[in-house]
């Protein structure tokens, strides 16, 4: 009854102040001759009050229409399930070599770190298809402003791995962003969609026909950082992609406590930004959305959201335990889902790859992979003028 006497004592209030106002009757104050009835409200009729607000409010309270469904090509056997993304038989063929190298390079960076000779790496095994899918979208001339977990796309968008190697032997970022397009990789969460979005406000402005993607996971959504850089990108009409890999973790934390949104690309919704969902794990799918996206903030008609769904079967980084957070089950129900067979299956039924075209693919991949690693290794540790030098932009 807390609630009833509560609302009791608002409206005897109200109808005082409006006896002090002149509401009066011909016998007295009118207001005043119904406090008693007042006084009795019960919880019922509360009840019935604020039903009958939410009914007023209806109309006036923003709601999804519906929870969008991850966006398919493939089943999760490989099977196509309608539409099907123009790529010619070397696009597919490299797409899954890519995947293939990915995954080659996420073994023997584990291996590399285990050995002191890197000093940290960022697992992505279980992510390949989101990156490769992405790598292949992006054009000549578009901008990736990256975080610790995109070495597929950054390698297929024309970073050296040497220069990748180097990067996390501690040495300075070498690479050139005006000659490949990959801005270095960014350790503050979130902080590159500012920085793409800034990029592709510019491209806008100066009628450039470039798009510059930020990549981020799940964690980054939840920074302020975030939210601000998709308000710039709906209000200057940007041309940038925020591509979001979902992989369900934020180092130990999961998706779910992190946010209430039912999912990530609806929070596009109140920036004006347009969002879509895909299946990170189906490669097709995300090249074709990725695709679709950058074309269409290339040609001026705004900046997408993409959250691709997807899951982190390893660490976090190799300063991370897993095991102490992650529930086995939900690792080994994702592992049934490992992008590359399901391409693989693709690609085979369709007379486009079989056991000798995997293996050739691995060992070209081990062997650029080990190649860049005695590149990487063979170079001099700077000195302490030359990244004063990097940090103020000479070299």
């Amino acid at each position: 009854m807390a609630a009833a006497r509560s609302g009791s004592r608002g409206q005897s209030e109200e109808l005082a102040r409006g006896c002090r106002h002149g509401a009066h009757g011909s016998g007295g104050c009118a207001a005043r001759d119904s406090l008693a009835s007042a006084s009795e409200v019960s919880s019922a009729s509360v009840a019935v009050s604020a039903s009958g607000i939410e009914e007023s409010l209806a109309a006036s309270i923003p709601a999804l229409a519906r929870t969008p469904a991850p966006f398919r090509v493939l089943d999760a056997e490989g099977r196509p399930l309608g539409f099907e993304p123009d790529l010619a038989v070397d696009e597919l063929q490299a797409l899954y070599r890519w995947m293939v190298f990915g995954r080659q390079l996420d073994e023997r960076g584990l291996q590399l770190q285990r050995q002191g000779r890197l000093g940290v790496w960022g697992p992505m095994v279980g992510q390949e298809a989101a990156q490769a899918g992405l790598g292949l979208a992006m054009r000549a001339g578009d901008w990736i402003f990256p975080s610790y977990r995109e070495a597929i796309v950054l390698s297929m968008r024309g970073l050296e791995l040497t220069e990748l190697f180097a990067y996390y032997r501690g040495l300075y970022w070498v690479a050139d962003p005006a000659r490949s397009g990959v801005f270095p990789v960014q350790i503050m969460i979130g902080d590159q969609t500012l920085h793409a979005v800034g990029a592709g406000m510019g491209f806008a402005l100066q009628h450039q026909p470039h798009v510059a993607i930020a990549a981020v996971g799940d964690g980054a959504t939840s920074e302020g950082d975030f939210l601000e850089a998709l308000n710039f990108a709906g209000v200057f009409n940007a041309q940038a992609v925020v591509f979001v890999q979902n992989n369900h973790w934020a180092i130990s934390v999961p998706r779910s406590r992190q946010t209430a949104s039912e999912t990530l690309a609806q929070k596009a919704l109140a920036q004006g930004v347009t969002g879509v969902l895909v299946d990170g794990n189906d490669a097709l799918a995300v090249y074709a959305v990725c695709h679709w996206a950058i074309e269409r903030a290339r040609a001026g008609h705004g900046p997408v959201l993409i959250e691709a769904l997807t899951y982190r079967l390893g660490a976090h980084t190799t300063a991370d335990d897993p095991r102490r957070y992650q529930p086995l089950d939900e690792i080994d129900a994702w592992r049934t889902r490992d992008p590359l067979p399901r391409l693989r299956q693709y690609l085979e039924r369709r007379g486009l790859w079989d056991a000798d075209a995997e293996r050739d693919a691995a060992t070209d991949a081990l062997a650029r992979i080990d190649r860049a690693v005695e590149e990487s290794e063979a170079l001099p540790l700077p000195t302490f003028a030359t990244f004063l030098e990097a940090a103020n932009g000479r070299s």
